[in-house]
């Protein structure tokens, strides 16, 4: 299992706009090759990671370009363009979910 990190930071002023526009792309994003889950977060200021989990498929050159590619529509609203990561996930904790408080 691999992560696809990506840090990226938002023009202060477009950041409601930034939210939105993520909400539409919904589907582009979690329907790229090798998506498992993806979470996104974002301060105030628009700084921000998304931090996806992803297969072997995930991380092939095709499907980081298509990354780029989504990454490019957001291009106005962008300090700078991100540039995203792999990673491999060593270590996938959650808590037990039949735990009780």
């Amino acid at each position: 299992m691999q992560a696809r990190i990506t840090r990226f930071k938002m023009r202060a002023d477009s950041v409601e706009t930034a939210r939105a526009m993520m909400d539409e792309l919904k589907g582009d994003i979690l329907g790229q090759p090798g998506v498992r889950h993806m979470l996104i977060v974002m301060n105030e200021d628009g700084a921000g990671y998304v931090i996806g989990q992803i297969d072997e498929t995930g991380a092939s050159p095709e499907a980081v370009d298509r990354v780029r590619t989504i990454w490019r529509r957001f291009h106005d609203l962008l300090d700078d363009t991100p540039d995203p990561e792999i990673y491999e996930v060593f270590a996938d904790w959650r808590p037990d979910s039949r735990r009780t408080t």
